[in-house]
């Protein structure tokens, strides 16, 4: 079977509050607004792209709902410092930080956005996708009892974070709780 050719380029929210969006995207993971048009929309990028996240304002009324529909959006931050960088930035500006999992093909940081959105932020274990995709369905005794995976020490990695706050190097030695 040949693989298809396209990837995800960014995700469309609907938002209640525009410009709070804005402020929890901004603040709390570091993104920049590249367009906007007051009261109609908002795009936003990691600075890698023209925009990864474009908000679009709910109309009047909408009602907030949970339960089916999207579970989550993933951001990968592509390497351990910048992923470590992104943890600390949601701690310090106040985000409730759901849970960190190792999940051997990579390690997530779940939260959710002031609308009630899930986000993971990602980091890949694997150095080439290639090699993700070959070894990431390999489960080993201790993932055949739990295939999901297993907490990371969130007192460590926000002293990672406070390690590269000082300049020093950090390498992505994780330790499970």
């Amino acid at each position: 079977m040949k693989w298809p050719t396209a990837r995800i380029t960014h995700i469309g929210l609907t938002v209640g509050d525009l410009d709070a969006a804005i402020a929890f995207f901004t603040r709390a993971l570091g993104m920049r607004v590249m367009k906007r048009a007051a009261g109609r929309f908002a795009t936003l990028s990691f600075g890698y792209q023209h925009h990864d996240i474009a908000l679009l304002p709910a109309p009047p009324g909408t009602p907030r709902s949970r339960g089916l529909g999207m579970h989550h959006v993933c951001l990968d931050f592509q390497d351990y410092e910048s992923w470590v960088r992104a943890y600390g930035r949601l701690v310090d500006a106040g985000v409730e930080i759901e849970r960190v999992v190792d999940h051997r093909t990579g390690v997530g940081i779940y939260f959710s956005d002031p609308e009630g959105n899930n986000f993971e932020v990602w980091y890949e274990a694997f150095p080439t996708m290639e090699e993700a995709i070959e070894n990431g369905h390999q489960m080993s005794e201790e993932f055949e009892e739990n295939h999901i995976g297993y907490a990371v020490d969130q007192a460590q990695l926000y002293r990672d974070y406070q390690r590269l706050l000082t300049k020093d190097v950090l390498k992505p030695e994780l330790e499970l709780a």
